[in-house]
């Protein structure tokens, strides 16, 4: 893994950085350490600390490679509304990688990836992907990345900008490091009346958050276990019966992908349940935006060739920065 890369510059200011041994040295005399092998330009003590734990926890559940269905190929494919092999020789900015499914999928079509996660989740994708020589992972902050402006061909940020504390603010900055010409692509939750509903008239969802984030930190992928453990074998057993399911929706908190992910096996779906089960319950910022609302803010950005639609988390947004 590349930890030298050369596009690195100091997040507050943009100005250039220093390598020394263990570290990155800005100068105004600021040191990013080097952990295992990874600057680091943020604390692991923030935010995201859930997801990087859940990260480090599954490190390869959602890797094509290990499931051998390419679930992460095809939603990339379907954000950028094109052939992966477009991606040939560009330059990504990839933010937010958790464990690096899509970082895989980036890779392997040939594609040079800065990679960064604000959480731990940075090691599990180094030790996915991190022997690629066209990969570099650094942990940051998405409001004060590591990256020059107007440099990249692609921006990609799937599953990331709802979880941040100011959608709007976090797009800004992933527009800012898009060079004139080239594209960025995410998705964001949308925005629906019964995600704001109580049982029986919404989800079950909801209340159960607003139980698990009051948890300790420490007990939390714990207790959404338990919770997991105790419908999961209900939620299985009649899984084939959307009326019951239907129902069962109104009582658990799981986040049921049979059948259309197409797994394997009862295994594979309590995995990919419990994971975004956990995901769900305990992410602290959870926003949502109309498709409406991310295209205006986009007009707004001065973007062309702007194509926002319903999809995969909710919806699915592709855009260019003129020339």
């Amino acid at each position: 893994m590349n930890y030298r890369c050369p596009r690195l510059v100091a997040p507050d200011d943009g100005g250039p950085l220093i390598w020394e041994e263990g570290a990155f040295i800005a100068e105004d005399g600021t040191r990013y350490q080097i952990v295992d092998g990874i600057p680091r330009f943020v604390s692991d003590d923030n935010y995201a600390r859930a997801f990087g734990e859940q990260w480090v926890r599954f490190p390869r559940t959602q890797l094509d490679s290990a499931t051998g269905i390419p679930l992460s190929a095809s939603r990339l494919a379907r954000c950028l509304r094109a052939d992966l092999a477009c991606l040939q020789g560009q330059l990504v900015l990839e933010a937010g990688s958790g464990a690096g499914r899509f970082t895989e999928v980036l890779l392997a079509h040939g594609a040079t990836v800065d990679s960064f996660d604000y959480s731990g989740a940075v090691a599990a994708n180094a030790t996915n992907n991190g022997k690629n020589s066209g990969l570099s992972i650094v942990q940051a902050d998405i409001r004060r990345m590591p990256f020059p402006e107007a440099v990249y061909d692609l921006v990609v940020c799937l599953g990331v900008v709802q979880h941040t504390p100011d959608p709007e603010e976090t797009l800004r900055a992933l527009w800012s490091r898009v060079r004139p010409g080239g594209r960025l692509v995410f998705d964001h939750y949308r925005r629906k009346i019964r995600n704001y509903l109580p049982p029986p008239l919404g989800v079950a969802g909801m209340a159960y958050r607003w139980y698990f984030l009051r948890v300790p930190k420490g007990r939390q992928f714990e207790a959404v276990k338990h919770v997991v453990d105790f419908w999961f074998p209900l939620v299985w057993r009649f899984r084939k019966s959307r009326w019951i399911q239907f129902v069962l929706s109104r009582l658990n908190p799981i986040v049921n992908y049979y059948p259309h992910f197409g797994l394997r096996d009862r295994e594979m779906y309590y995995e990919w349940m419990l994971l975004d089960t956990h995901d769900a319950m305990t992410d602290v910022y959870k926003h949502r935006r109309t498709a409406a609302e991310i295209r205006r803010f986009l007009v707004s950005l001065g973007a062309e060739e702007i194509e926002v639609s319903h999809g995969g988390n909710g919806v699915e947004a592709s855009c260019r920065k003129p020339t």
